[in-house]
């Protein structure tokens, strides 16, 4: 059995990783300051006493550990933030784990922190940072992973350090990525309150200045219809709004063969029929307060993400709208009308792309209707189901919404973590149930 510490400890994120891994392990204790995250770590972890504040732990107080985890505060290093780093008394707070770690020796660590402290900006602190790890005595590798790339359907991207004492034979290497297999219609919930809909107003405000453009096919797709293998010739399509009164997207495909016209913007989400009922296509979009012709103003407008993933789950819930459209879409598979389900075509990913035509021989003809649109916030389920807890096993009685928000956004993608945690002790005895993996 492996002995853990955890710092900044939040939801516990690295007890569910290691969980997930199927590691034997017992948490001696725990280092958190917010009263929620304390609260929703007790909900969910047995054991292990909180020792606050991490700048007032003497380290000689816990008990000894194997393992050390810490994902260290990021606000000064975030492109998010103000970037200040070491100026900001956050960007300060790893001088703690050198502290505890330099007299405990654990024979293990995992560190976390944003992308953005590999940036050039930061590269003096980030350089110090191997060093001091160094100094006190262990090897280190590092990489900046993606959470999209490793299952879960979220842009996410971390820079993890897997830090091995010295003495301990060093024969880690990062998981390999992974062909993304669900997406942001397969976390979505059923049926979702009203009060995470945005009001009609709302939307006419973000969609007066916000022109959509669906990515471009470059090259033929190959369609899979129950065995059926079909070919797409090449589809462009623009959304434009020249009025916000009159938000209107029209495509023309001219197929060379009736078999060919099939429409699928790559990326978007299938066709959820639990959703309201309708053929609603789901995207992401943020609201972003800029204006490119002139930086001393700012426009809210939606920024979409076609790829089927979140953008990254933060305490801002702007930074992931979830957008529904009705999509009507002209095809035919063998110049006939289609009515049966059976004959409906699907993007090689699963992606629903199509819905039945209403004609043969005619062009393919995608419109957008704003009366049919809707913008609503991912849900807190929504948001920890982003951040790998696909069944909803997270404990989050008698916590607020806006609380659950903060939890989600400060923590740790445990699917991620868990597969590092694989790597890290694969070749030891502390894996107890590779049927968790």
């Amino acid at each position: 059995m492996i002995k853990t510490f955890e710092m900044f400890a939040g939801y516990g994120g690295a007890s569910f990783a290691l969980k997930k891994a199927g590691i034997d392990f017992e948490c001696v204790g725990y280092s958190e300051i917010d009263k929620y995250a304390i609260q929703c770590y007790e909900q969910n972890h047995k054991g292990g006493t909180n020792f606050g504040d991490c700048t007032k732990i003497n380290p000689h107080d816990i008990p000894d550990f194997d393992l050390l985890t810490g994902g260290f505060p990021c606000q000064s290093f975030s492109v998010a933030g103000k970037g200040l780093g070491e100026l900001d008394t956050r960007g300060t707070l790893f001088n703690e784990i050198i502290r505890i770690a330099e007299v405990k020796k654990p024979k293990y660590m995992l560190l976390e922190n944003v992308k953005g402290l590999t940036n050039k900006k930061h590269k003096a602190t980030f350089d110090k940072i191997l060093s001091e790890l160094h100094r006190i005595g262990y090897s280190v590798k590092w990489k900046v992973l993606n959470t999209k790339e490793h299952g879960i359907p979220q842009n996410r991207e971390r820079v993890f350090f897997v830090c091995t004492r010295l003495d301990i034979e060093d024969k880690f290497k990062f998981p390999e990525k992974e062909e993304l297999k669900i997406f942001l219609k397969d976390v979505l919930e059923y049926e979702v309150d009203e009060k995470y809909y945005l009001k009609q107003e709302q939307i006419d405000r973000l969609l007066f200045r916000t022109n959509i453009k669906i990515p471009e096919i470059k090259e033929p797709c190959v369609f899979d219809v129950y065995n059926k293998k079909i070919k797409t010739d090449r589809v462009s399509i623009t959304l434009t709004e020249p009025h916000h009164n009159n938000l209107r997207i029209i495509q023309i495909n001219n197929p060379t063969h009736s078999n060919n016209r099939v429409y699928s913007p790559e990326g978007i989400s299938p066709t959820l029929n639990t959703m309201g009922g309708g053929n609603r296509q789901p995207f992401i979009a943020a609201s972003r307060g800029r204006n490119p012709a002139n930086s001393s103003k700012t426009e809210q407008k939606l920024e979409p993400n076609f790829s089927g993933t979140s953008n990254c789950i933060s305490t801002v819930q702007k930074d992931n709208y979830v957008v529904f459209t009705k999509n009507y879409v002209q095809y035919d598979l063998s110049g006939n009308n289609h009515k049966s389900q059976d004959q409906r075509a699907f993007y090689k990913e699963g992606i629903h792309g199509t819905l039945p035509s209403n004609g043969a021989g005619s062009k393919c003809k995608v419109l957008l209707d704003k009366e049919k649109l809707t913008i609503r916030k991912l849900t807190p389920t929504e948001c920890f189901r982003l951040m790998g807890f696909l069944d909803d096993e997270i404990k989050l009685e008698d916590i607020s919404n806006s609380q659950r928000y903060k939890l989600a956004g400060n923590g740790w993608d445990q699917n991620l973590v868990s597969k590092i945690f694989v790597c890290m002790f694969k070749n030891t005895n502390y894996i107890k149930d590779a049927g968790n993996r």
